[in-house]
């Protein structure tokens, strides 16, 4: 099978996204319009842009809401749903379970024009069973270091660090070196357990990547992502 036939595309959906106030009462996060557009539907378009059609929703808050306008909107979607409450890494197991390849997976609230067949063949190549996309980010804080006698040995204003961006490629085999209590972690304590598990394992690839990114997380970020969506729909 070729890259896109046989990857698995999983997208997190589950989160009640408290931060976002009033835009999360009546309807989930990914349901937010960002240019006239939902959130979830730019992701469906980018993937589909490229060719990969085989996605898997991952449902949690307000399950039926999202999973009656994605149905309107798209054929061939497939939904897996777990409950408000079950954490991060447990929908993926749940929604992966019982297939035997490659999935990428991404949080409902970010995007990012990655080339997922660069990706994907990158991540192959590595011979790991997860690979992180991993952005350069710029802090907007200082950051210190002190000893232990509380003197300053550096500051640096501002410093540009490496960040997760929420998407990621892993094997259905990361699932064996997992315990069913980190499995079913609450939140997303989970999935933090299991990639420092896998870590120490030497089982995780990094991918760079230096593209448009917008994590919608917050009012603040709202607003910024609904500023510069005009340079990422050009693919939908």
């Amino acid at each position: 099978m070729s890259k896109k036939t046989d990857t698995k595309i999983l997208i997190l959906c589950g989160g009640k996204g408290r931060r976002m106030g009033k835009y999360t009462k009546k309807i989930p996060k990914p349901l937010i319009k960002v240019g006239n557009i939902p959130i979830i539907q730019h992701k469906i378009n980018y993937y589909k842009s490229q060719g990969y059609k085989n996605l898997t929703l991952c449902l949690g808050y307000k399950a039926e809401v999202l999973k009656k306008f994605v149905k309107n909107k798209n054929k061939n979607i497939l939904f897996s749903k777990s409950g408000e409450n079950t954490g991060i890494l447990k929908r993926i197991f749940l929604a992966s379970k019982n297939y035997n390849s490659t999935s990428i997976i991404s949080y409902g609230d970010t995007l990012a024009k990655i080339n997922f067949d660069d990706l994907i063949t990158k991540h192959r190549r590595s011979k790991s069973l997860m690979s992180l996309v991993i952005a350069p980010i710029k802090n907007p804080f200082g950051i210190v270091k002190w000893n232990s006698k509380n003197k300053l040995i550096s500051f640096d204003e501002k410093p540009i660090l490496n960040h997760f961006i929420g998407y990621a490629v892993f094997e259905p085999k990361i699932f064996q070196y997992l315990s069913k209590n980190i499995i079913n972690s609450k939140d997303g304590v989970g999935i933090v357990k299991a990639i420092k598990l896998l870590v120490s394992k030497r089982l995780v690839n990094i991918y760079k990547y230096n593209g448009l990114q917008m994590t919608i997380n917050s009012l603040s970020e709202l607003k910024e992502a609904r500023s510069k969506i005009g340079n990422y729909i050009t693919f939908s």
